[in-house]
């Protein structure tokens, strides 16, 4: 018969040395530890969205009580529609499409470009009334995309400062063609980019 006893110790003894050798292992120096999962409150936080939205405080005029807007996005490239003219082939003149908008008292707001060959630009936030012929610069853009409000909110004559007469092109032939201004943006898109409203024709 087996001799269990002397079975029993064999097992024993082999496996206090395979103990030792496991413990020697996990002790030698250099040896690397193992990865651990830091704790929920260390991870790094989430950045915060940036903000775009930016607004104007427009004084009130005769009735109307101070008014504050909200700025349209900066321009991007893709939705400027240009005005064709052939005054100055050296400057570029643009409307954003998207920038588009009619006013509750019938102003008309949109984001006017110029553009010159080497890549300088002028961009302005402006408001336009059909029936008197005047408009408001209402913010200024900067060279960081973001808007500055113009130093002085006032209404003036589309020829004041408009040497090149594009305002008054505007005015007169995309959106307040016989002094009536346009019912929406939609139409005044598509007079812009027909190069003329289809009340003239």
């Amino acid at each position: 018969m087996p001799n269990h006893s002397a079975l029993r110790r064999r097992l024993a003894t082999a496996l206090a040395v395979l103990l030792s050798i496991v413990s020697f292992s996990c002790a030698r120096p250099g040896a690397s530890p193992a990865p651990q999962t830091p704790p929920a409150s260390a991870a790094v936080p989430a950045p915060k969205a940036t903000p775009t939205g930016q607004q104007v405080l427009l004084p009130g005029f005769g009735e109307d009580s101070d008014t504050t807007i909200d700025l349209p996005a900066y321009p991007a490239d893709a939705d400027l529609i240009e005005l064709r003219q052939g005054v100055r082939p050296d400057l570029g003149f643009f409307v954003d499409a998207r920038s588009l908008q009619l006013a509750p008292n019938g102003e008309i707001r949109y984001t006017f470009v110029v553009r010159s060959a080497s890549g300088a630009r002028n961009v302005t936030f402006e408001s336009m009334r059909c029936p008197v012929r005047e408009r408001m610069i209402i913010a200024v853009g900067g060279t960081d995309r973001r808007w500055a409000p113009a130093r002085f909110l006032r209404w003036e004559a589309l020829e004041l400062n408009d040497t090149l007469g594009q305002r008054g092109t505007l005015h007169r032939e995309m959106f307040c063609a016989a002094l009536l201004p346009i019912a929406s943006a939609k139409e005044g898109v598509a007079a812009l980019r027909a190069g003329g409203h289809p009340r003239l024709r």
